[in-house]
């Protein structure tokens, strides 16, 4: 088949590669920029949680009570201890920052313990560093159970009581956790699901808003429109065709290394995740499209895109549930494609349910694929009068 490089829908496809493979901006948005994100988030936390968290004890009683704590707490691969003599020196390094926390063990601890006086032990931990801070309580918390059962255990036995009766009077109640969707709690599945994704998205609607605001900028956007019988229609999905296709691959290569090497959870068949990968670059594609078109210059569709892109995070439903936001929050958070992204692989891969049971979701990426319409003829326009702001 031959081509003709000066007309038509492909001669606009070969332009645009030509472009691409011509500019280091395309190959950093288009390449660089993903595999780097894969590659960081994917081995951000190899251990799935974050390990080595700096925490101080100040021990204050130095008894055998004491320090079998605290090697309780160093035990734990998240935490490492460091000892401290002073309250002091403590709090000044959790206020520069260098420690997550500390604990102050008081005196006569162990005296009080063996006389049931119910000592307090202090805890001090940086709410600022919520992850950090969070392991670390938790930590603490569930080593001061062990401990309070252990001494609570040896006192009811030195009295007579049996293992079993006295177990029941400690701990009446027991508590089969089963974490669903994400069983070995690894924080790696928790962060790279979405922000990978996301960073993707972001990365989509910049560079199709770029693709086509320099068109408008550097006056060529009258010989691009031309080339495809001024039919806009044509135009753009010729000019984005290649953009599709290289983000296509960088989203299969993310799905192939989290689902692939990374065994990240998938209850569901591997193509509806493909299938919701590709729904989600067509329907950034064409918000970005829309965007250049309400605003035809390049340095405010850049923008707006960007503020878009970073706002869809939020309204994804991926750190708070959208259901516990306000009402009007939660229609916002309805023009992000990300939310939908989202509740696609949240509803099929994570807890294996049928895709009939989210195809509102998906209706809805196909719905984002319609809202360019809107503004074709002002787009148009736009590319015919080749009006960008001088200056």
């Amino acid at each position: 088949m031959t081509i003709n490089r000066e007309h038509g829908f492909w001669a606009i496809v070969l332009r645009e590669l030509d472009k691409i493979f011509s500019r280091f901006m395309y190959i950093v948005l288009l390449f660089l920029v993903p595999v780097f994100s894969f590659v960081f988030f994917a081995t951000l936390m190899p251990s799935g949680l974050p390990m080595n968290l700096e925490l101080g004890i100040v021990d204050m009683d130095n008894s055998v009570v004491s320090r079998k704590m605290i090697r309780q707490i160093d035990a734990t691969a998240s935490n490492n201890v460091m000892r401290f003599t002073r309250y002091e020196d403590a709090r000044d390094l959790m206020q520069q920052g260098k420690i997550y926390g500390y604990i102050v063990i008081p005196e006569n601890f162990e005296k009080d313990v063996s006389f049931g006086r119910q000592p307090k032990i202090d805890f001090y931990y940086n709410a600022v560093f919520l992850t950090a801070g969070s392991i670390s309580q938790k930590n603490v918390a569930t080593m001061l159970a062990t401990l309070t059962g252990a001494v609570n255990l040896t006192t009811r036995r030195a009295r007579g009581q049996s293992v079993e009766s006295s177990m029941g009077q400690i701990q009446p109640i027991v508590a089969d956790v089963h974490p669903i969707g994400n069983p070995e709690m690894n924080y790696t599945v928790y962060l790279a699901n979405l922000i990978i994704p996301g960073i993707l998205e972001l990365l989509i609607l910049l560079t199709t808003a770029y693709a086509i605001g320099e068109e408008l900028k550097n006056r060529t956007s009258r010989q691009w429109l031309r080339m495809a019988d001024d039919n806009v229609h044509k135009a753009l999905v010729a000019k984005l065709l290649p953009y599709f296709i290289m983000f296509l691959m960088m989203a299969l290569l993310c799905i192939a290394i989290m689902f692939g090497y990374m065994h990240f959870p998938l209850n569901t068949s591997v193509v509806w995740m493909v299938i919701d990968s590709v729904l989600m670059i067509i329907a950034a594609q064409s918000m970005a499209v829309l965007i250049v078109g309400l605003l035809p210059v390049l340095r405010d569709a850049l923008s707006a895109c960007s503020l878009y892109g970073v706002l869809a995070f939020s309204f994804s439903g991926f750190t708070f549930p959208i259901e516990g936001m306000p009402p009007f929050i939660q229609g916002l958070s309805c023009v992000f494609p990300l939310r939908f992204y989202f509740r696609i692989y949240q509803k099929m891969a994570l807890n294996g349910c049928e895709w009939y049971y989210e195809w509102y979701s998906f209706a809805a990426l196909i719905i984002f694929m319609l809202v360019p319409t809107i503004i074709f003829t002002r787009l148009r326009n736009a590319c015919i009068n080749m009006d960008y702001p001088k200056g």
